[in-house]
This record gives C-alpha cells, sequence and structure tokens, in this order.
C-alpha cells in the first residue's frame, strides 16, 4: 500500500531534505492510500476533472494551487481570496472528486525538472557548474542566435517564441544559460546575475517578462522565452516515471498543461 506520507518521504529522499516550505499537503486528507495519482504542472480546471476522469486519489501539482501565488501558505493574502471563482471552481472540484492535492515545487526542479528541460533543448553536459544544480553554462558551438531560436523552436514544438535581440539576429552566442520555469521573471533576477557571472552570453527561459528581459537586454545578452508549462512538462513526466518504478502497486498518470496563449494574428 502506498500512502501519500510514502510519496513525500521518497521525494525527500531524492533530495537529501525536507520539503521545502512552499510544498506539502494543500488540500484534502494527508494520511490515506493512493492506488491513483495524476501528476500536473497546475492544478487547473482541466487537470482536476481529468484526476476525477481516471479516480484518482492524489493529484500532484508543481505549481501553486490558489492565486494569488502560494496563497495556501502565506498570510498576506488579500481579502476574500478563497472565493475568487478560478480558487472557488479549484476546491470544489477537489472536494467532488475526494482529492487530496500534494504541491511537489522545488523538489521536483531538483530532482529531474531543470535536467529534464536541458535534455530538451538538446544542451551537452554542463561546461562551468556554478555550485548549484541551477547556476550551470552549456557550452554549445559558435551559431547566431537566429539559428539558436530556431532550434529551441524545433526543440520544444512551438510555432511562436518571444525573443530579445539586442545585437541583432547574427550576434554569435555559444555560452548558454537556463532560466526554466519562472525563473526568466523580473523577482528571480538574481538567477541571471549569477548566470552573468558565468560567463553565459544567451538565456533560454521558461517564462519572462518585461523587466526580466530588460535585466538580460542591458547587458547585451539575448533571451529567448518558450513557456512556463513547456519549460517543465518533460521533467513532471519524468517523475511520473520515477514514482511508477518506486511505487509500482500505484499508478502515476501524467496530464500536459498546454501553454495558454497563441501566436498574435497578422494586422489586416
Amino acid at each position: 500500500m502506498t500512502t501519500i506520507n510514502d510519496i513525500i518521504r521518497y521525494v525527500e529522499s531524492m533530495t537529501g531534505h525536507p520539503l521545502n516550505s512552499d510544498e506539502g499537503v494543500h488540500f484534502g486528507e494527508r494520511d490515506k492510500e493512493v492506488k491513483t495519482a495524476l501528476i500536473c504542472w497546475m492544478a487547473t480546471k482541466g487537470a482536476i476533472e481529468a484526476a476525477g476522469e481516471v479516480n484518482a486519489d492524489l493529484l500532484i501539482t508543481h505549481e501553486s494551487l490558489y492565486f494569488p501565488y502560494d496563497a495556501a501558505v502565506r498570510d498576506d493574502n488579500p481579502a476574500g481570496w478563497q472565493d475568487w471563482p478560478v480558487n472557488k471552481q479549484r476546491r470544489e472540484l477537489l472536494e467532488k472528486y475526494s482529492l487530496t492535492a500534494l504541491r511537489i515545487h522545488g523538489s521536483a526542479d531538483e530532482i529531474c525538472i531543470f535536467d529534464a528541460f536541458r535534455r530538451q533543448l538538446g544542451l551537452p553536459e554542463a561546461a562551468i557548474d556554478g555550485g548549484q544544480y541551477n547556476y550551470k553554462r552549456f557550452d554549445i558551438e559558435s551559431v547566431s542566435l537566429g539559428e539558436l531560436i530556431q532550434r529551441v523552436k524545433r526543440s520544444v514544438k512551438m510555432p511562436h517564441i518571444r525573443f530579445s535581440a539586442p545585437k541583432g539576429l547574427q550576434q554569435k552566442v555559444s555560452k548558454i544559460g537556463l532560466l526554466w520555469g519562472g525563473i526568466g521573471l523580473f523577482v528571480n533576477v538574481i538567477n541571471q546575475a549569477k548566470l552573468l557571472e558565468l560567463g553565459c552570453d544567451v538565456f533560454i527561459a521558461g517564462e519572462a517578462d518585461d523587466y526580466g528581459f530588460r535585466f538580460a537586454r542591458d547587458q547585451g545578452v539575448p533571451l529567448i522565452e518558450t513557456s512556463h508549462e513547456v519549460s517543465e512538462n518533460e521533467g513532471l513526466r519524468e517523475l511520473c516515471d520515477i514514482l511508477t518504478e518506486k511505487f509500482p502497486q500505484t499508478k502515476f498518470v501524467f496530464y500536459e498543461n498546454q501553454c495558454p496563449w497563441r501566436g498574435s494574428l497578422e494586422m489586416q
């Protein structure tokens, strides 16, 4: 019999530390048997309904269960946040399907997500290791920024991606830093600063924003953005396989959250 606590203990054994403060059971019963679990990037309406369709006992989500970010563990939420339609809908669906929601965030980044993004992009092992799993430089043969953008598009199978080109598309790049997930956002620019110290001359990100783009651009460093979920789905698929191997008596199902936006229409 597999329990939620068994899964938590195994995750902790792989990272070598307890779950992070933003992780853990954020809805439902902690002490129950898990016959089926669904793993997803975010516990959206579609993901929760998919968990219900497979009669899951547990939903493992990588991202915040509620809005605003980290609402389940912070004490400065705005008044009435529990009844925001998106939060109320998720809670009611979890109740409907008798699901427990377990968040595995940074621990999954350490175990497999960061490295899975590297492999998805076809990058070699790190040329320079900055001392943490996420501070690494990956060196490739020098190519134009335009060629690297096309490689990234093919790797992540996205018809549209955003990028900055501070020195034009012919700028030569070869030293790549990864800003997987939401690490390209302005709140995480310390990661860009660390990677610049390692000599990176181009960034490939999951999700970025205006401030994140500008931090790199002012240093003359291009930033290529895929999307948050696309940069992490492959790692979560691997986590599903890892847990399946460890707990063969439990069925683990992967649910792929799709990118929520589409490319722009041509101007008429």
